[in-house]
């Protein structure tokens, strides 16, 4: 068994987390957390075919506690929220990050590998960042690219031939 390196620096307690494992660990959670699931479900609606919308209505009247009736309400719920389905997607997108991106305040970027370096600074300008710029279901493709690139990277950090797998 080998022995870890502490570092008996002293420390501040942080609200959101700190360091690299722990904030990556703690963004993590925020990936499939309801908000999450409000944002996939207004971005899947704005982009569904009348008839598969439609097929979705049918199946909710039937089971109104259903998975369909839930996809709906979320659907509907995230897409109040903008004058126009791009901007309520956007707007969505950036209550999601605006949780998600307070564990990246605290990333070591002396230590952080640069896919977490860059996913940090993708969230904390999407949740933070308080810009114009439309948000959309690219954004949400990237910042999972990159906390997917993030996590090898650390493990290539502590010496670790990682492989992402199928599932």
């Amino acid at each position: 068994m080998s022995e870890v390196e502490t570092h008996e620096e002293e420390t501040t307690e942080s609200e959101f987390g700190s360091g690299i494992v722990v904030c990556l660990a703690k963004f993590s959670e925020h990936l499939s957390n309801h908000m999450y699931e409000r944002v996939s479900r207004a971005i899947w609606w704005s982009e569904a075919s009348e008839e598969k919308r439609e097929a979705q209505r049918k199946e909710a009247n039937i089971y109104p506690h259903g998975d369909a009736a839930q996809r709906i309400r979320d659907a509907e719920s995230a897409l109040r929220v903008g004058e126009t389905p791009e901007q309520a997607i956007s707007e969505s997108i950036m209550m999601w990050m605006n949780g998600a991106s307070d564990h990246m305040y605290g990333v070591d970027r002396d230590v952080a590998p640069p896919a977490l370096v860059a996913l940090a600074d993708l969230t904390l300008a999407v949740g933070h960042g308080f810009t114009e710029i439309v948000w959309t279901k690219e954004t949400v493709e990237k910042i999972r690219q990159l906390w997917q690139d993030a996590c090898l990277e650390v493990d290539a950090l502590l010496g670790v031939k990682a492989d992402w797998g199928q599932w």
